[in-house]
């Protein structure tokens, strides 16, 4: 990824046009000098005569009508040029930042969830919000840049006419300050490498802080700890490499900014008793120098934004390497009717085949989920419950074995079609504040039935489309989740501790009313829970230690017509 292919690549004839724009603004720039230095020309009759006669112009009086009207002509195409060369790239950028987050957005959608995982949504976020600009910002630079390139171009040029001698001297003494320049640039570049690198982990932090604040108010000493040997060391961390990097780049600016004052000393006081230099020479050089004093000043001062936009494009170029897209076929099956899903001999291993370590293993996996019954999922803390969940809502690919879905074998050309029979609502649950991908004149309808149904129609309302708040307890959050998981009216319903936020009175609801009406509506329902005194209500147990399935204990399954009369409330609206 480079700095301004991005550019190049969306819209080329808009970056060529402020290209040529930026150019004829600098060679404009180039040319106020010597013309300013023609006007001023000791001995040109030209002068006496115009002065002796100015021009009126609305009551003023212009001396030397016509180059003044040369100079205004070329300060009116200056302006006009340089501002369309930067609005153009500006507009640009605009478009390359849109696309580049789109880029990533696109690519963190079709990646693997083992993938976002192993990455980790500090670097994700700080990708989009931290890196994204700055590459954009950067490459916003470069009209500007190359306006100031083609002014210190042209004055080059001019000391080239004006004085050979002087000429070679100036531009030796500019490449010894861009080289010099670039020493300290490069030193300053690896502090914000390094503070960049010190970002992801404050990220990482920050969350900590955010989702961690209740136990940190618990305990003080645990609170004192997180602040000291955590967040604030990598705030201690971020802040000393980059104050170190600033105050190298400020030096090395500020070092750039008097280096045209260092030559035209150096011409000054000492080139003049080597060389044969008249006054009108010497000033025209001093103009010149002072006028490329800018121009250099800017080019320097444009490096260390292109600096830092380089160390982003670095970490965003990485992070795409690092985020892979899943083997998925673009052309999917259609989809199959199905009665169960069947395991055969699946299993999964966490880590990369690059790591050393294995990695936790579970499976070989037999098992089968049938419509129409309740599968709870049991186990202590790792032995692979959670696992085993992402590969039955198929967000983990098996590394062995066989998934169907009835008779059909999920394959690359089918996994797609069936996630879309499948809700889940996982322990780190997102909750939208909308009802997405439905469009049913009745969802209003069916949306407050249930909001009533899950006793939250006291606290949140349905209108224009959107909840009227998320500001809820975790419990009443989850039942939302619920309710939207319910209107979604999948084939396969997977809830992972979902009653565990749930108040005693609520949890049995879960248990003896809305799972039994689901069942009722002939879906496979599947919970990952603890709560074993409701153990009664699955049709199956399956009990996993180590990753392996300990045991499977099978009940009568119940009939739809055993549901008890609230529960009906959870199947009317379906």
């Amino acid at each position: 990824m480079k700095l301004f292919a991005e550019y190049s690549r969306r819209a080329p004839n808009k970056v060529f046009f402020s290209i040529l724009l930026g150019g004829l603004s600098g060679i404009c720039y180039s040319l106020l000098i010597p013309l300013v230095m023609n006007v001023l020309k000791q001995g040109d009759p030209r002068l006496h005569t115009i002065a002796a006669a100015p021009t009126r112009l609305f009551s003023l009086e212009i001396a030397n009508a016509p180059f003044a009207l040369v100079f205004t002509l070329v300060c009116v195409f200056i302006l006009v040029t340089r501002t369309l060369s930067q609005v153009v790239l500006t507009r640009v950028a605009i478009d390359v930042a849109s696309s580049l987050r789109t880029r990533l957005y696109d690519r963190i959608a079709q990646a693997p969830l083992s993938a976002l995982e192993k990455i980790g949504h500090s670097r994700l976020i700080a990708a989009l919000t931290s890196d994204v600009p700055r590459i954009v910002l950067g490459a916003r630079m470069f009209p500007d840049m190359l306006i100031n390139l083609v002014m210190l171009l042209g004055m080059l040029g001019f000391l080239l006419v004006l004085n050979a001698d002087l000429f070679w001297f100036v531009l030796g003494c500019i490449a010894f300050g861009v080289v010099t320049y670039q020493i300290p640039m490069l030193i300053g570049g690896r502090y914000f490498n390094s503070a960049r690198q010190h970002f992801d982990h404050l990220q990482e932090s920050i969350q900590g802080l955010i989702h961690g604040i209740k136990e940190l108010k618990l305990d003080d000493a645990k609170r004192e700890a997180f602040f000291d040997k955590v967040l604030m060391h990598c705030e201690r961390s971020v802040q000393k490499d980059e104050k170190t990097g600033y105050t190298i780049l400020r030096a090395a600016s500020n070092y750039g900014d008097l280096l045209s004052f260092f030559v035209i000393g150096s011409i000054v006081f000492i080139v003049v008793n080597y060389r044969t230099i008249s006054n009108e020479q010497l000033i025209g050089v001093i103009m010149a120098l002072l006028y490329i004093a800018g121009p250099i000043s800017a080019i320097l001062g444009f490096l260390p934004q292109i600096s830092i936009s380089r160390v982003s494009i670095q970490r965003v170029a990485k992070l795409f390497e690092e985020i892979p897209q899943e083997t998925i076929s673009a052309v999917q099956e259609p989809a199959r009717d199905w009665d169960s899903v069947r395991f055969e001999q699946v299993s999964y291993r966490h880590g990369s085949k690059d790591d050393k370590d294995d990695g936790f293993r579970v499976g070989p996996l037999d098992l089968e989920f049938r419509k129409g019954e309740i599968s709870f999922i049991v186990g202590g803390n790792g032995s692979g419950k959670s696992t085993l969940s992402k590969l039955l809502t198929l967000h983990y690919r098996a590394v062995g074995g066989i998934i169907r879905f009835g008779d059909h074998a999920v394959s690359d050309d089918s996994i797609g079609t069936y996630r879309q029979s499948i809700s889940a609502i996982y322990s780190d649950y997102h909750l939208f504040d909308q009802i997405l991908g439905a469009d049913d004149d009745q969802l209003k309808a069916s949306v407050d039935h249930y909001l009533k149904a899950l006793h939250l129609d006291r606290k949140v309302s349905y209108r224009d489309g959107r909840f009227s708040t998320l500001a809820l307890s975790d419990g009443q959050r989850r039942r939302m989740a619920l309710l939207a998981s319910i209107i979604d009216d999948k084939e396969l319903y997977l809830f992972d501790e979902w009653a565990a936020d749930q108040d005693p009175t609520f949890k049995a609801v879960f248990y003896h009313e809305i799972l039994p009406a689901l069942k009722a509506r002939g879906k496979a329902i599947v919970a990952i829970t603890h709560d074993d005194r409701y153990f009664d209500v699955a049709d199956q147990l399956i009990v996993m230690e180590e990753g392996r399935v300990a045991r499977v204990e099978r009940r009568e399954t119940r009939a739809a017509q055993e549901l008890p009369p609230r529960a009906q409330a959870f199947v009317m609206a379906g």
